[in-house]
């Protein structure tokens, strides 16, 4: 060749070549697989005097190309002569068929093998506590519940949350529009403390977005992502493994912590994965189930019921709940104890009502098995488990009478 060439790599499937002398640079991305061919979206510029441009960025031809196919690089590389005016002095297909070996190559010997010893230790703050959820700071989640459960404000809120700590954070939004987002942001903060929540409508799905959000990502130093919802956003069916497979790649691509909006299904286990694919819950680092109230006595207010049904990064969390207020023009979010309610004490673990029978005081083993309608040997088992435990919860006293009684340990030592 009698022009110098530049190749490198210049993102996640993303590859460019440049010629300096003449002003020619190649770009490819959005590179997938189809029948084992490689594909790509090629954009080419061209700063010559006689290039037919379209735009002022200089490109000459934009359009997907098949790598893979050598009839399909002559007739872009015929294509890219007509368009660039080079003459006969500079040899397209030349130039076309060295970008797209060293691309075939690069993505077939893909990254390099490493050793896990010689990795930077990761930090052990993973996570940020949001509504006493952790939000995890390097890996994706997902939060999902029915229509109308309360997600997507729960996601903004938490957005807002890390933006007001002063984590740049993007809000991805397929369903709604910024409009009504923006005003459920001043509802949730007050028009004097709005903090600076990023937003970005999407119109394709997350494998077609993932470009543009990653530009984004760089261009705003963003360090989180909310994207609502996966079912607008993925690239097929929810219940194809192909695109939850292709959204989670999509997400990786970010290289920042994600947290995923989806839905349920009307199946007795709905509420146990995301609608779809098991691979949507496969693939998040974990899971976080929304339930609302079906009623509350407060017409102005909802409670949120949140179960932990999946932790990649540690034990499976106990129920979170949520206390959700409409007044004046505002929504306040605040804590509340899942067993107060009527209809969420029922489905909590045993250990989390019998924490809430006994904070009045401690009860005989039969008094404490007849409150919360359970077996005296299923709540034999949760206190000798609790005892040998390094934070034990619960313990046995006997009293005056001579009694023994089950208490929470904090009320003993106090």
């Amino acid at each position: 060749m009698t022009h110098a060439h530049d190749f490198l790599a210049i993102g996640d499937g993303a590859y460019q070549l440049e010629v300096p002398d003449l002003g020619i640079v190649l770009t490819v991305n959005r590179l997938r697989r189809r029948s084992d061919e490689l594909i790509g979206e090629l954009t080419v510029t061209c700063d010559l005097p006689g290039a037919q441009r379209v735009s002022d960025e200089g490109v000459i031809v934009a359009a997907d190309v098949n790598l893979s196919s050598v009839r399909a690089r002559q007739d872009r590389a015929a294509l890219l002569a007509k368009r660039a005016q080079t003459g006969d002095g500079f040899d397209w297909f030349a130039t076309l068929e060295y970008f797209c070996q060293h691309v075939i190559t690069a993505e077939r010997v893909g990254q390099p093998a490493t050793l896990l010893r010689d990795v930077p230790k990761p930090s052990p703050d993973t996570a940020w506590t949001i509504h006493r959820l952790p939000v995890l700071k390097d890996q994706p989640m997902v939060l999902f519940g029915d229509g109308g459960s309360g997600k997507s404000l729960l996601a903004l809120s938490i957005a807002g949350e890390l933006a007001a700590r002063g984590v740049p954070t993007l809000y991805a939004d397929w369903e709604t529009s910024a409009g009504d987002h923006r005003d459920r942001l001043e509802q949730l903060f007050g028009a004097a403390r709005m903090p600076p929540v990023h937003y970005a409508r999407c119109e394709w799905p997350m494998a077609h977005e993932a470009d543009r959000l990653r530009r984004l990502v760089q261009a705003h130093d963003l360090q989180y992502v909310v994207l609502d919802s996966v079912a607008f956003g993925c690239d097929g069916p929810p219940e194809a493994a192909e695109s939850a497979a292709a959204y989670f790649r999509a997400i990786r691509r970010l290289r920042v912590g994600a947290l995923a909006v989806a839905h349920i299904t009307k199946s007795e286990s709905g509420d146990q994965r995301p609608f779809g694919s098991a691979f949507w819950h496969n693939g998040a680092r974990a899971t976080w189930f929304v339930k609302r109230s079906d009623a509350d006595g407060d017409a102005g207010s909802m409670t949120l019921a949140l179960f932990n049904r999946k932790a990649n990064t540690g034990p499976l969390l106990s129920p979170r709940g949520l206390r959700v207020s409409f007044s004046d023009g505002r929504i306040g979010i605040t804590s509340t104890d899942l067993a107060d309610s009527e209809q969420f004490a029922p489905g909590l673990p045993l250990w989390q009502r019998m924490k809430r029978a006994l904070a009045h005081g401690p009860l005989p083993l039969a008094a404490l098995a007849e409150e919360l309608d359970a077996k005296p040997d299923s709540l034999k088992k949760i206190v000798d488990r609790s005892k040998s435990r390094p934070d034990p919860m619960f313990t046995r006293i006997v009293g005056d009478d001579g009694q023994t009684r089950i208490s929470l340990v904090e009320r003993r030592s106090a």
